[in-house]
């Protein structure tokens, strides 16, 4: 079990790098945060999104069955945006197809 080493709290370690699916719906860009050592999934405390599209892109923190709610926030082109004390376990994004990302959540 991977650890600070100075306590005994566990670390989770999740990052993505890519491009988005689909415009316009966020269940086709779901982000689920999985340890990238030992594959279990985790509640975040801290993300940050690193937008390197050339337009804005959307996420929300709640699933969007219908399609039609707002966004819990935008990450502006080429903007990088850091969440402290997020508890979150995934992240739904929406933006143009192909938008170019990298995300972390630890």
């Amino acid at each position: 079990m991977a650890g600070t080493r100075e306590t005994s709290i566990r670390s989770y370690n999740f990052f993505a790098d890519g491009t988005l699916a689909g415009a316009g719906l966020y269940a086709e860009n779901v982000l689920e945060f999985i340890d990238v050592d030992d594959q279990t999934p985790f509640l975040a405390h801290t993300i940050l999104f690193s937008n390197d599209g050339a337009t804005d892109l959307r996420f929300r923190f709640t699933a969007d069955p219908t399609g039609s709610a707002a966004s819990h926030g935008r990450v502006r082109a080429g903007e990088t945006l850091q969440m402290d004390f997020k508890r979150v376990r995934r992240v739904y994004l929406q933006g143009a197809a192909g938008l170019a990302f990298r995300f972390w959540a630890w």
